[in-house]
């Protein structure tokens, strides 16, 4: 295995420096910023043309072969952009639900939601071990911004309840990971993570692609893409 996929494995999480080059975020910029297509805010991105190239752009990226699933899908793309205009913070928690096309009659799967007209649903460890998270990072991301902070390990401790998750914390620890513009942070679901408000006036905007294997088992499966929207891509090469 390589460096980041060894750190991957052991610490559930990687940052990679200098993926995206600056007119490439450049651009990425013209298609999420306000007022550019209505998107701010949303977790359904990965249905637009120009999202979807650029995902299928970082699984060809060398640095994030060996991380990724040997057949990986983009699943899911979420726009964060947190500023001290658009302010929150996120208590320690793991990203336990994934994106399905139908409901399916199975005990091991529950917690079924709705968001944004997409159907959700927490599946077992053993799906959730196959996902691996890439935040792109639009912008130089530190403590002063709202930076993720993680337990490093703590991935490896599977499905996690609240009072579960403070004892981990507290006997791990936790470290704030700082990302560059242009740069990637790779994650496991079961990462325990969390931020803080913005406390300058600096947008931190990230692009979390989720991927997963190319189908689930069982009877469920990925969301269509027959909801693909038709619009002009990015020119990724």
């Amino acid at each position: 295995m390589d460096l980041v996929t060894d750190q991957l494995e052991a610490s559930g999480y990687a940052v990679i420096p200098d993926v995206v080059g600056n007119d490439e975020i450049t651009n990425v910029g013209r298609f999420i910023d306000d007022g550019g297509n209505g998107v701010v805010g949303t977790r359904r991105l990965i249905i637009r043309p120009w999202c979807r190239e650029l995902a299928d752009w970082l699984t060809r990226d060398v640095r994030l072969s060996g991380s990724l699933p040997s057949d990986a899908r983009p699943v899911q793309c979420t726009l964060f952009v947190k500023s001290t205009a658009s302010n929150w913070l996120v208590s320690i928690h793991q990203d336990l639900s994934i994106p399905v096309a139908d409901r399916v009659d199975d005990p091991e799967y529950h917690g079924w939601s709705e968001k944004e007209g997409d159907l959700f649903v927490q599946p077992p460890v053993s799906v959730l071990d196959e996902m691996v998270a890439v935040r792109l990072h639009l912008d130089n991301c530190d403590e002063s911004n709202g930076a993720l902070r993680v337990v490093p390990g703590s991935h490896r401790f599977g499905r996690l309840t609240a009072a579960q998750a403070k004892q981990v914390r507290s006997a791990q620890g936790e470290v704030c990971v700082r990302v560059p513009r242009g740069g990637i942070m790779v994650m496991k679901p079961l990462l325990l993570h969390a931020s803080s408000k913005a406390l300058i006036n600096q947008r931190r905007r990230v692009l979390h692609f989720v991927f997963g294997p190319a189908s689930l088992p069982g009877l469920l499966r990925w969301p269509t893409d027959a909801n693909v929207l038709q619009e002009s891509g990015l020119p990724w090469s």
